[in-house]
């Protein structure tokens, strides 16, 4: 009897580590695509609107933006950051060592002049295109979005951007700045922390990832300027 329940846990353990096995194979490890240089993105002259756009980079195998599709649009300030995320270089995602076509989530916030902070109220999300709904690969999602809280009276106009690595929960581990503009640059990364995110998914799985916070602060303008000659 004794011998018989030692080979039916021998057994069993064995099953459950092949089972294992089978399970790790089936998941092949994901690297997402990083960012290898990302360019300014301007503010056009006559809009006044504040909020944040938020873009889909269709990055194929070799890192070449193939594509950009807007999720969530401000009419005035959509095509600006869209014209300068094509511009942009990255490095292609992973599937077990081999390069594949993927997305890179990119948030550009345009914030408004001077030191306000607080949450930034999103535009409606976009349908997806059919194409993308059928990707194994489902980039993260933003969720929550916030100003950071500017130096007061600073001159300083211009993008930060980041590129965040979120975990398989959607929460950020870890903040790399790939456009530095000081004194900025620190208030952008620390409103990181006030940010909300879905995590990416692979054949629904929830995957580490990568997404690109841009924060484009514009110039202060006086009343003298505003006033004109």
């Amino acid at each position: 009897m004794r011998r018989m329940l030692l080979a039916i846990m021998v057994f069993g353990s064995a099953h459950a580590l092949t089972a294992q096995t089978v399970t790790l194979r089936a998941k092949p490890s994901f690297q997402a695509a990083e960012t290898l240089s990302a360019n300014d993105i301007a503010v056009p002259i006559l809009c006044a609107a504040n909020g944040t756009v938020v873009l889909d980079a269709f990055i194929t195998e070799t890192g070449e933006v193939q594509k950009v599709e807007v999720r969530r649009d401000i009419a005035c300030l959509t095509q600006h950051a869209v014209r300068a995320v094509e511009e942009w270089k990255f490095s292609p995602a992973t599937v077990a060592g081999k390069s594949v076509r993927s997305r890179m989530p990119v948030a550009v916030v345009y914030c408004p002049a001077g030191s306000f902070a607080g949450p930034v109220p999103l535009p409606a999300l976009i349908p997806q295109s059919e194409a993308a709904i059928q990707a194994e690969l489902q980039p993260a999602e933003v969720t929550r979005t916030a100003f950071p809280k500017y130096p007061v009276n600073t001159v300083v106009a211009g993008a930060v951007v980041l590129e965040v690595t979120l975990n398989e929960k959607g929460e950020a581990e870890e903040v790399k700045v790939l456009r530095d503009l000081p004194p900025l640059t620190a208030q952008a990364k620390a409103v990181v922390a006030d940010w909300r995110f879905m995590p990416a998914t692979v054949n629904g799985n929830p995957v580490q990832s990568k997404i690109v916070l841009v924060f484009v602060s514009r110039p202060m303008v006086s009343l003298s300027d505003s006033a004109g000659p």
